[in-house]
């Protein structure tokens, strides 16, 4: 039993350590992104009205007004969508190269995605293409690949060992109280079939007393 738990033990840490895709929202007013210039300005639900249906109201209730400039936004995945309007004409740079643009992109929706990345740093940066133009940015979503801990898979296999330790021990105390129980108080082994047979327990037990 205890080779066996070893075995497992040992096989269960030699597996690779796997990540699990996640995916995480970047809201416009969040401090990981940058605006250069400053925005013109910064919607919330108290400063600016909610669009009317079917038109769907911004995530967070928030959108950023940029009509110069650049917006930057670093992130480590695997992919990356961005969420946005355009009035005119914008750019889309990733770690230095130009890969897509936008142009009078309107409602707010996905404008730009890339899924095909490493999943290291990156960063995007978004060019309002002037004159005359403007970018609405909403919200901005990456891919991740969260990784396990190798101290959660040890701490589990430890879990594991000492689960299969007491269970073993509860085995083996059980199996001993059901072998006393079948042994007489004089020391006679008893039969799963003694209880039903009165009469063999006489016999045995005077000729036990002869003896």
């Amino acid at each position: 039993m205890h080779l066996a738990c070893s075995l497992w033990a040992v096989a269960v840490l030699c597996l690779p350590v796997r990540g699990r895709l996640t995916n995480f929202t970047l809201d416009d007013t969040s401090p990981v992104i940058s605006y250069n210039p400053a925005p013109v300005m910064q919607c919330s639900p108290s400063t600016c009205p909610e669009p009317l249906p079917p038109l769907v109201p911004p995530y967070n209730g928030t959108s950023t007004l940029v009509e110069s400039g650049v917006i930057s936004i670093p992130f480590v995945g695997t992919a990356v969508y961005v969420y946005l309007s355009v009035e005119g004409a914008c750019s889309f740079n990733l770690d230095g190269r130009i890969i897509g643009d936008a142009v009078n992109h309107d409602p707010i929706s996905l404008a730009f995605y890339n899924d095909s990345l490493s999943d290291t740093a990156h960063i995007l940066t978004i060019s309002v293409v002037e004159p005359k133009g403007s970018i609405v940015l909403d919200y901005v979503v990456f891919s991740h690949n969260v990784r396990t801990s190798r101290g959660a898979i040890i701490g589990g296999v430890i879990g594991g060992v000492a689960t299969a330790a007491i269970l073993s021990i509860a085995g083996l105390l059980l199996r001993r109280r059901q072998k006393r129980k079948q042994l007489s108080t004089r020391g006679i082994p008893l039969g799963d079939h003694w209880p039903d047979k009165p009469s063999i327990q006489l016999m045995a037990m005077r000729k036990g007393e002869q003896k």
